[in-house]
């Protein structure tokens, strides 16, 4: 038995790994959007119906629409 089998991992530690699968899932989101037109062109006209289906804060949705503004400009 180790340590960590015994106490619980900090909730920093929660934290950055909850961050972590956060970018994975925007960058999955963007990767899709520059390479699938049709998903993109529907981000594009209505992205919080398309944002809901997906497990991300508020937050990370701001950095995809501003990330979307950014390659359609």
């Amino acid at each position: 038995m180790c340590i960590k089998d015994i106490y619980a991992p900090p909730l920093r530690c929660f934290y950055l790994a909850s961050r972590h699968k956060e970018a994975e899932i925007i960058s999955e989101i963007l990767l899709k959007a520059a390479s699938e037109p049709e998903f993109r062109n529907i981000l594009i006209k209505n992205p919080t119906s398309v944002l809901e289906q997906y497990d991300v804060s508020p937050e990370a949705k701001l950095i995809i629409q501003k990330s979307l503004k950014d390659l359609t400009q």
